[in-house]
């Protein structure tokens, strides 16, 4: 069965608002509209600096709350996707509107072939 084509704007304006909590989305899906989301990187400094997704960001709490509005779209990435779920219910418990679980987290995007980059910067 082929999934019909999604524009990257109506996904993610498609999908339900997470008011109760984050949503669990794909690697697929998050790449399909990466220009739209902030991804936000669960995993510790060394995982970051081997492998990351381009522009995703490690920031501490505080950082967040200061620099992320809460409006914007906000996808949290682990290796697995378990790591990213307590920090996905933070960010919504914060009120932040739409926030997002990688599930499968960065091994996911990895083996989809989705560009990745080492390094610290995003």
């Amino acid at each position: 069965m082929q999934t019909p084509h999604v524009q990257r704007s109506s996904w993610v304006d498609a999908r339900p608002s997470p008011a109760a909590g984050p949503i669990d989305a794909t690697a697929s899906e998050l790449h399909n509209c990466h220009s739209e989301v902030l991804f936000l990187d669960a995993r510790t400094r060394l995982e970051y600096l081997l492998s990351h997704i381009p522009g995703a960001l490690q920031l501490t709490r505080d950082q967040v709350l200061e620099q992320v509005p809460k409006s914007q779209t906000v996808a949290v990435v682990c290796l697995s996707g378990h790591r990213s779920v307590p920090v996905a219910k933070w960010l919504a418990a914060q009120g932040y509107q739409r926030v997002y679980n990688m599930k499968g987290g960065f091994w996911k995007w990895w083996w989809a072939n989705y560009p990745t980059k080492s390094g610290s910067q995003p």
